[in-house]
């Protein structure tokens, strides 16, 4: 399957202009920078070849909308993230003895905050299904968006529905509430709901920001200084998706009030934090409306893709997936050939497109066992936290440690190690990079299951820690900072394993696939919140230490395997990074937005559909 990828990247199957191709929405126009055959025609400031290797690259300019998005981005992610964190609380600790009513544990103690009392194995139920539908549900509405509502509805719709949530989320810490046993209704609807808001908004927003960006050809301009440049899409791409993703992060560390408010102050002021986050959102969209450059809603290739799957494993059966010849079972002209009386709205080159993005995506796959040991397996390290001394720190403020590596490493690899490696000459491949990754995320779950040995071994409580613990302290002489290196340590390994398994994806799968290259990811970090919510019986007291050191075993063995299954793309990425037409870094968002000879597709996306290849990370 490799091969025929790299044939086609020598042309030795490139497609012709008069094979059948896939229709859209005929008014919507795709962006030059999206069909490269615009590229090859004159235009003002086209630079020639010899401009494209020695001039200096430079972003362009962002329109003010552009900047007023990521500030959506931020308070939707802000009030998400003011909340995620204080679930577990609020579900596994009953409401503090000698607090103040409002769930704040009684000044001086070790106590956490808490309110329903319900114990770890419904907390982290809760957790785990909340998160499972915040990232499997996107996999609809994306479609939905693309395929009848348009993003910016669907965006007013989320918005909507998480004021809903936010509300509810603020009754549920009422005094009154807490102490009667009753805020449980308002609180679990308000998760759920939540969770929906969350799906609506999260694949859409990153796309739209990049309808807005103007800048869709390479053109040479002159700068103030007389230096002659490039001002490159895919620069300017870059420096607006770091803007986002920065403003993520940033959102992201919201849970830092709101859990201090939750230990010092009650629920009430905890969740009325996100909900004063939210309030701008409605006014922004408002302001936003006839400012952006919105897409109609110009059909989705997701809803073929599913069929396309279906019609092969009918055909084939289970046990044929991943055999040759799988996939050519839904090429229309293998059905007319066999015969059957099945529609089908694709060509066959569709079909290849799929099949293709599927073997590009394969090393998602793999994702789900770094995200347990990344995060802990379920809600096992927020478990583990109530066990340690905290003296004053709410120990759900920790688990900010795995964002805050992000931030602080990001630039250390990007400008620091990377270009040191090309300087030396050593090439340092992307499945040599993931696999970095996902052995750090196993280190950093093993040094969760010794910390959890150690807490259970001096806990008063002895192997029952967690679970509400009177006698004492209620604590483990430990303190609660050591938990800031596996935390840190998982989010080193986020870096060195998503960015470059994105570029690989991105780079190798066709160019019309990518809304499904993120629906693959979404899904695999689904996956991982299915699984912790599958184990919900044994997150649990005397079973934590287990919980992360059988996940830190099997991401041990699975970093080995993923390495002798993948390593073979290491010496083609490398061979096809000495083409010119295909030059990908595997440092960020550069070089993988546009097209290049390895995923070229004559079935072009909708131009809605253009710019999904940003949507998303996890934190996103």
């Amino acid at each position: 399957m490799v091969d025929s990828d790299l044939e086609r990247a020598s042309g030795a199957t490139s497609p012709t202009s008069d094979e059948k191709k896939m229709a859209h929405t005929p008014d919507d126009k795709q962006e030059p920078f999206h069909q490269p055959s615009v590229l090859e025609e004159d235009y003002e400031g086209k630079p020639t070849e010899e401009e494209m290797k020695t001039l200096r690259r430079v972003p362009g300019n962002l329109p003010i909308v552009a900047y007023l998005i990521c500030a959506v981005e931020f308070c939707e992610r802000a009030s998400y993230y003011g909340v995620q964190p204080l679930i577990s609380n609020y579900v596994n600790r009953p409401l503090p003895k000698g607090g103040n009513g409002y769930g704040a544990p009684p000044a001086g103690t070790q106590e956490t905050g808490g309110a329903l009392g319900l114990g770890t194995t419904v907390a982290n139920a809760v957790t785990q299904s909340f998160s499972m539908l915040a990232y499997a549900l996107p996999l609809l509405f994306g479609w939905l968006a693309d395929a009848r509502t348009g993003r910016f509805s669907l965006i007013c719709w989320g918005v909507l529905v998480f004021g809903i949530a936010h509300v509810l989320m603020v009754a549920a810490g009422a005094k009154d509430l807490l102490a009667s046993g009753t805020a449980k209704i308002p609180y679990f609807l308000s998760v759920y709901i939540l969770s929906i808001g969350a799906a609506m908004f999260k694949p859409n927003v990153s796309p739209l920001l990049l309808d807005q960006v103007t800048n869709t050809v390479p053109t040479v301009i002159t700068l103030s200084s007389g230096e002659r440049v490039i001002q490159d899409p895919e620069s300017t791409t870059e420096r607006v998706m770091l803007w986002f993703y920065l403003l993520i992060n940033i959102g992201g560390f919201m849970g830092v009030a709101t859990s201090y408010s939750e230990k010092y102050v009650g629920w009430w002021l905890a969740f009325l934090i996100p909900l004063l986050l939210y309030l701008p959102l409605p006014l922004l969209l408002w302001y936003l409306y006839k400012r952006l450059i919105l897409h109609p809603p110009g059909g989705s290739d997701l809803g073929n893709v599913f069929r396309c799957l279906g019609i092969c494993i009918r055909r084939g059966g289970i046990m044929r997936i991943g055999r040759h010849g799988f996939w050519d079972l839904a090429k229309p002209s293998s059905i007319a050939a066999a015969g059957l009386p099945i529609k089908t709205y694709w060509n066959d080159d569709f079909v290849e497109d799929v099949r293709r993005t599927f073997q590009a995506t394969g090393i998602f796959c793999f994702f789900p066992i770094q995200y347990i040991n990344d995060n802990g397996l379920g809600a096992a390290a927020s478990f583990l936290s109530t066990m340690l001394t905290t003296n004053g720190v709410p120990n759900d403020v920790i688990n900010n440690f795995n964002s805050l590596s992000i931030i602080a490493m990001a630039p250390i690899l990007n400008y620091g190690l990377y270009p040191l490696l090309r300087r030396l000459n050593i090439h340092y491949g992307p499945v040599a990079r993931i696999t970095t990754g996902l052995a750090m995320s196993s280190l950093g779950g093993a040094g969760y299951a010794i910390l959890n040995s150690y807490a259970y071994a001096q806990s008063p409580c002895g192997n029952f820690g967690s679970s509400d613990c009177q006698i004492g302290t209620g604590v483990a002489p430990i303190s609660i900072w050591w938990m800031a290196i596996p935390f840190a340590v998982g989010g080193i390994s986020e870096l060195f394993v998503n960015v470059p398994a994105y570029g690989i994806a991105y780079s190798r799968a066709p160019v019309n696939m990518r809304g499904l290259v993120s629906a693959l990811n979404l899904f695999n970090t689904a996956v991982a919140y299915a699984i912790g919510l599958a184990c919900s019986s044994v997150i649990t007291d005397p079973y934590l230490t287990w919980d992360f050191g059988g996940p830190a075993i099997a991401g041990g063995v699975l970093t080995v395997i993923f390495y002798f299954t993948f390593r073979h793309i290491d010496k083609e990425e490398y061979v096809l990074s000495q083409n010119a037409d295909y030059h990908l870094k595997l440092e960020g968002t550069v070089n993988v937005v546009g097209e290049n000879e390895v995923n070229k597709t004559v079935n072009r996306p909708a131009p809605i559909a253009e710019n999904e290849e940003m949507m998303m990370s996890q934190k996103q």
